[in-house]
């Protein structure tokens, strides 16, 4: 393995890039339960509605100028901050510097946005991961106490190019965050320590992130051996794009 594929490697896993496998396992029933909030609804994909919208949900902007900052102490403030951190875990491009920064306000430990740095001081400043957090839109709460933790499984369609010696390719995925309310916000904890099987992914080979299709989903929420994955207990947000 080259020094640069390791790094490569080493920097999907600290920017919290799922496992690429298309492929889903669901872990046993959890002993606290997700706030079920208020539905509206059922989407044409079988995903029931959110009130929860992505890129929204904060009363202000962390130093990257997009990403939203400040939530309320609720389940749903931490569901919106899961999915908004998700965008800025997933970016690394020319304004590095302004997500490392908000990086280091939205995680728990500060030192874990470093890697963002050690990229491009290796490799050079260049756009090399551009992600959104809307087009696909599904996430699944696992559990949450208000005020303090909140566990919950967040999605993205990431565009991965530049990288040396890679060819230019796209993730759709959703895997597990882990956020604590402290500071008088949500905290995205950098390391995800609890059940991690709850994680969804799929491959694919483009350089520009594709229209979410039926077909897409479908190949999401469908296992190695063939079978179709629930879809029950996931949300789509109120404002996916599709």
């Amino acid at each position: 393995m080259t020094r640069k594929r390791a790094l490569l490697i080493t920097v999907l896993v600290l920017l919290v890039a799922s496992v690429v496998t298309a492929s889903i396992m669901l872990s046993g029933k959890r002993a606290t339960e997700p706030s079920p909030g208020a539905s509206l609804g059922t989407n044409a994909e079988g995903f029931e509605i959110s009130p929860v919208k992505a890129g929204e949900g904060g009363t202000k902007m962390g130093p990257d100028g997009v990403t939203p900052i400040g939530y309320p102490p609720t389940c749903e403030g931490a569901y919106a901050a899961a999915i908004n951190y998700r965008k800025t875990e997933q970016t690394a491009d020319r304004n590095w510097q302004e997500t490392q920064q908000t990086l280091e306000f939205i995680y728990t430990v500060p030192i874990a946005a470093d890697s963002l740095e050690k990229l491009m001081q290796e490799n050079g400043v260049n756009d090399y991961l551009s992600s959104d957090v809307r087009t696909l839109g599904i996430f699944k709460p696992l559990n949450c106490e208000a005020g303090k933790h909140a566990e919950v499984v967040v999605s993205d369609v990431t565009v991965f190019k530049n990288f040396p010696d890679t060819e230019p390719y796209v993730l759709v995925q959703a895997g597990p965050a882990e956020l604590l309310w402290t500071n008088g916000d949500w905290k995205r904890v950098p390391s995800y320590t609890g059940d991690a099987t709850e994680t969804l992914s799929l491959q694919l080979q483009m350089d520009t992130a594709p229209a979410i299709t039926k077909e897409i989903i479908d190949a999401l929420f469908t296992a190695d051996d063939g079978h179709s994955i629930s879809r029950e207990g996931w949300k789509v947000v109120n404002n996916a794009t599709r």
